[in-house]
């Protein structure tokens, strides 16, 4: 089966990794895999490396609705293209009006956002998923919530299954201090972890005032890392600075070594505000055995207290209630070596990578 992935931006971001994973697993001896882009990132840096064959394809606004369905039917009746797998609802209207021009194709799309639709350019949305999702094979959702947001922006029940994404199951690591060393942080700090872009949609300026929160509640130490980059580094480390929490707030950028720093983390936070669907840091964090404090959006309520309790789910803005949480981890080993466990569980019971390969290519047939 000749599968293309279909994607604008191909970055490094979890719907890269999601797109990266099936190409990986399903590449072994179920599918040949087939890559189509926009904008050139480390995802495309990877795909060419691994020999993908690859199409670089315009998805601008009037390219979206002309140009790029013809050039993109084109790439796929030359490569017998037998599915498009689009991420995101652009790229799921081109592969579905690319059918105009070679209808052999079988269109899935995974919908990788929690995204409820509103104003005028809602509406015009809500139309066209009605008038195109009915010719979906299929519309997956990575989480229960997504499920739920597709129906209300449109998009056709019966075409919708929920698959979970995933990620390798991994034996409960050993605790590691590597990330006290690297920061200088004394023996007894308590870590909290967090892998987030520094972008409005993940409430980091929300996480630094409940931090505020917590340090008026505690004598212990503790610092909250932050992994990541992005548009508002520089405001986040402002506001760090206003509240006098160096101590309690130090920012690491971007790494890659992100899984040899979460074992040397006591907790895990994750303070979006929207746009959550099914993340993978919070998955990575539970395999790496971390108690969660998650904000209620997307499919965070699913990874934390859904089937099996991993952690806690607060408000997106409650400061009070996210430090109380915080603080509860700190102050009661016992529930938190407990969470820990269930954490490391729930991924092998629930987020099995393979089960999300398997689950996937079923949906393609």
């Amino acid at each position: 089966m000749n599968v293309l992935y279909l994607i604008n931006y191909a970055g490094k971001a979890g719907t890269e990794k999601y797109v990266e994973n099936l190409v990986r697993i399903l590449g072994r001896d179920q599918i040949t895999p087939f890559f189509a882009y926009n904008i050139d990132g480390e995802l495309s840096e990877k795909m060419r490396a691994a020999g993908v064959e690859m199409l670089q394809l315009d998805m601008g606004k009037k390219a979206a609705l002309f140009s790029a369905p013809k050039k993109l039917a084109e790439f796929c009746r030359g490569n017998r293209i037998d599915v498009i797998h689009a991420q995101y609802p652009r790229e799921n209207l081109i592969a579905l009006r690319s059918k105009k021009y070679y209808g052999a194709p079988r269109v899935v799309m995974t919908s990788h956002l929690t995204l409820r639709l509103s104003g005028a350019s809602g509406l015009v949305w809500k139309r066209l998923n009605r008038h195109f999702s009915p010719q979906d094979h299929c519309v997956i959702s990575v989480c229960r919530e997504g499920h739920d947001i597709l129906i209300e922006n449109g998009v056709l029940p019966e075409r919708i299954k929920i698959i979970y994404n995933g990620i390798e199951p991994a034996p409960l690591p050993a605790h590691s201090d590597v990330l006290k060393k690297e920061l200088s942080l004394p023996d007894d700090c308590f870590v909290f972890f967090i892998m987030a872009r520094f972008a409005p949609e993940k409430g980091l300026g929300f996480l630094v005032d409940t931090l505020a929160e917590l340090k008026k509640k505690t004598d212990r130490p503790f610092c909250c890392v932050i992994a990541g980059d992005g548009e508002l580094m520089d405001e986040v480390r402002a506001q760090i600075a206003s509240l006098g929490l160096e101590n309690e707030c130090r920012l690491l950028g971007y790494r890659t070594d992100t899984k040899q720093l979460l074992p040397g983390a006591d907790a895990y936070l994750c303070s979006s505000e929207c746009n959550e669907a099914m993340s993978f840091a919070i998955l990575e964090a539970m395999n790496a055995g971390l108690p969660l404090v998650v904000t209620d959006v997307g499919g965070n309520r699913d990874l934390a207290e859904t089937d099996m309790q991993c952690g806690f789910v607060v408000n997106y803005g409650d400061t009070t209630a996210f430090s109380d949480k915080m603080k509860l981890l700190m102050d009661d080993p016992a529930q938190r070596d407990a969470l820990a466990r269930a954490a490391n569980d729930k991924v092998a019971k629930y987020f099995d990578l393979e089960k999300l390969a398997g689950d996937v290519c079923a949906a393609y047939n």
